[in-house]
C-alpha cells in the first residue's frame, strides 16, 4: 500500500519529467520565416507531418579557454510525426545536396542544437522530401541516463521510506 509521501515521490518524478519535456522542446527565440518556408510546411503538413515551429533558433555554446562563444543556429522548420521530431531545411534551386559541405556542417549542428531523429531536405522546385538520420549512439546515452534516473530515483525511495 502506497503511503502519502509515496504519492508525492511519483508525482515530483512525473512532474519533472513533463518540465523536460517542456524545456527540451522550447522555441522561444525565433526569425521571420521565409515565403519558401511556408509552402515547405503546407507541402509537409500534406506528407502528414506536424508543424512544430518556423524560424525556430537555439544556440550552443562553446567553452574555449575557458571563454563561453554563442553560435545562433536556425532551423527552417521543426516538425514532428508521431513521436518522432525532425529538422526541415528547406532548400531551392537544387542547393541542397548532401554532398555540398556547408550543408553536411548545418545538418551537424542541426543535431547538436535540436536533438532531432533525422533531418529532413526539402526541395521545393521538384516538391521532393529527402530524410537524413545520423547513428551516433544517442540511443546508449539515453538509456544510461534512464538507469540513473531510475537508480537515483529507488535511493531516494528508500531514504524516504526509512527515514
Amino acid at each position: 500500500m502506497l503511503s502519502a509521501a509515496d504519492y508525492i515521490i511519483i508525482a515530483g518524478f512525473a512532474l519533472l519529467l513533463l518540465l523536460y519535456k517542456i524545456v527540451r522542446d522550447w522555441y522561444g527565440t525565433r526569425d521571420v520565416p521565409r515565403r519558401i518556408d511556408e509552402q515547405a510546411a503546407e507541402l509537409l503538413r500534406e506528407e502528414g507531418y506536424h508543424i512544430q515551429a518556423r524560424a525556430a533558433v537555439k544556440f550552443i555554446d562553446f567553452n574555449i579557454d575557458g571563454k563561453i562563444h554563442r553560435q545562433k543556429v536556425k532551423a527552417d522548420l521543426v516538425v514532428r510525426r508521431g513521436l518522432k521530431k525532425y529538422v526541415a531545411e528547406v532548400n531551392a534551386k537544387d542547393t541542397g545536396s548532401v554532398r555540398n559541405a556547408d550543408i553536411r556542417r548545418r545538418i551537424l549542428e542541426y543535431k547538436i542544437a535540436f536533438a532531432p531523429r533525422g533531418i529532413l531536405t526539402v526541395d521545393m522546385d521538384r516538391e521532393r522530401i529527402r530524410i537524413i538520420t545520423i547513428n551516433n549512439r544517442r540511443w546508449l546515452n539515453t538509456l544510461l541516463a534512464a538507469a540513473t534516473a531510475i537508480a537515483l530515483g529507488a535511493v531516494i525511495y528508500l531514504l524516504a521510506r526509512f527515514l
